[in-house]
């Protein structure tokens, strides 16, 4: 009877994909794929071998004729290439995994990031303006995740009784929400951490870094203060999180992005606002971080001495953990485990250690190993090293445009690459942040060259009232 329920269930999500891009516009499919993943929106009984399957993974699917339209870019572009044989590399790795489900969740989100790659160039090429729309959106809703984030912190009690409400089970995973008190520990009663709708502190503080990093590449494009605003916004809730890597980051992609506005505009008037912005707010992130971190009424000193105990602590965790993969790689270099394959054998470890059995590797690149094999971990490399070479090629070029939309993309992936080789979202982050970074580099794709890009702006720019900004984002910048 189980398998009739399954098969039926299979049969109408194909005849739904099948038959959605007939029924709904590009337009709304995207913006179920984008601005929706944000919350997600799980509707009961939508399940998959156990799995629930919120409303916007679905929309990402429904987008499947423009991955037809697009293939051939999918396949010869380098970034979208190495993804595609990280695909395939995982398929293959089934027919050694000891439990293949696994193989289930990171296949479908690396083909949702390539269906949505693909669909926003198809709309991107048309009306560019629908796709900052979208992100500025995308970036809006966010500013509701970092209410969440920020009240949570200043309220414990709040963060529970919100995770416990019947609305967070239309936002939140129910497998989370039932299991938020065993298992593996995610910070649920920990007063230091806040995660909003994503309950894990330190997922949370890296999707609102990502969505900063777009909100103040879209304001830089399109010359629009509220949007720099509210990255700087987003920023601060990431300090609320709790996240130490997610502190450190937030002081520092900043003040890179400070400097590559710098590197582009040259006078020295302006290099030396640039470098006042950036000392205020390196000093505002500075002196918050340890109030944030509930300072104590004797000062900051204690607690910062405290803040770097913890950040010593969870490293020599990850040590011990990166230390059993190091050992694993020397068992199985080119196949890797297969999926499951870690969970079946990182507990043994684990117990001679003194770590939690349920800890995962913690490094992207590791996991990539783990369950993919050897060329996984080497497309995913060379996947990291495609995007930030991509974003430097334009930033450093003059004459390309979209110069603060390549500065987001390129921040947002930073910010996803460097904090995802401490944490276990994977490459592309995770069902949150996918659909973003999918954006972003599609944009990118669009601007790699001058005669590919038209107004930038669309019906976007009508709306607000501002002119093409794609050669010079910052005109007043550069005569003040």
């Amino acid at each position: 009877m189980n398998g009739a329920v399954i098969t039926l269930k299979v049969l109408v999500a194909i005849v739904l994909l099948a038959s959605a891009p007939l029924a709904l516009r590009r337009r709304w499919r995207l913006f179920l794929a984008i601005p929706l993943a944000v919350f997600q929106c799980y509707i009961p009984g939508m399940q998959v071998a156990g799995v629930p399957i919120p409303l916007a993974f679905w929309g990402g699917l429904m987008l499947w004729p423009e991955m037809v339209r697009e293939s051939r870019q999918v396949v010869t572009w380098k970034p979208t290439a190495c993804l595609l044989g990280i695909v395939v590399m995982y398929a293959v790795s089934l027919l050694w995994s000891p439990d293949r489900k696994m193989g289930l969740q990171p296949i479908g989100y690396c083909l949702q990031f390539l269906v949505i790659f693909a669909a926003v160039v198809t709309e991107g090429r048309r009306d560019e303006g629908l796709i900052l729309r979208l992100l500025a959106a995308t970036a809006g809703l966010a500013l509701l995740e970092a209410a969440l984030v920020i009240a949570g912190r200043l309220s414990p009690g709040l963060k529970l009784t919100f995770l416990l409400s019947p609305l967070a089970r239309w936002v939140v995973s129910p497998n989370i929400i039932d299991n938020l008190f065993t298992g593996q520990y995610n910070g649920v009663l920990d007063p230091s951490k806040s995660g909003g709708v994503f309950v894990n502190a330190n997922v949370a503080a890296t999707f609102l870094g990502i969505a900063a990093c777009t909100a103040l590449g879209l304001a830089l494009h399109l010359r629009q203060r509220w949007l720099g605003v509210l990255g700087a916004v987003l920023l601060v809730a990431v300090v609320f999180a709790g996240s130490k890597a997610g502190v450190i980051l937030a002081a520092a992609v900043p003040v890179l992005m400070l400097h590559a506005i710098s590197l582009r505009y040259r006078p020295w008037r302006n290099r030396l606002r640039v470098a006042m912005i950036a000392i205020i707010v390196g000093g505002a992130l500075g002196w918050f971080a340890p109030k944030a971190f509930r300072a104590s009424e004797a000062g900051g000193l204690r607690e910062l001495s405290a803040f770097l105990q913890r950040s010593g602590m969870t490293l020599s965790a990850r040590e011990k953990i990166w230390e059993y993969g190091a050992q694993a790689f020397a068992e199985h270099p080119v196949k890797g485990q297969g999926f499951g394959g870690w969970q079946l054998e990182f507990p043994k470890y684990a117990r001679k250690v003194g770590l939690s059995p349920d800890l995962p590797p913690q490094n992207t690149l590791i996991y990539l190993w783990s369950q993919g094999g050897l060329l996984a971990a080497l497309l995913g490399i060379g996947f990291i090293y495609q995007v930030l070479l991509i974003g430097w090629r334009q930033l450093r070029d003059e004459h390309a445009p979209g110069f603060g939309l390549s500065l987001g993309m390129t921040a947002a992936f930073l910010w996803a690459f460097v904090r995802g080789m401490g944490s276990n979202y994977g490459l592309l982050g995770d069902i949150h942040m996918s659909p973003l970074l999918a954006t972003l580099l599609a944009l990118g794709y669009l601007h790699r060259q001058p005669q590919t890009v038209r107004d930038a702006h669309g019906r976007f720019g009508e709306r607000f009232g501002v002119r093409a900004a794609t050669g010079a984002p910052l005109a007043r910048l550069r005569t003040g």
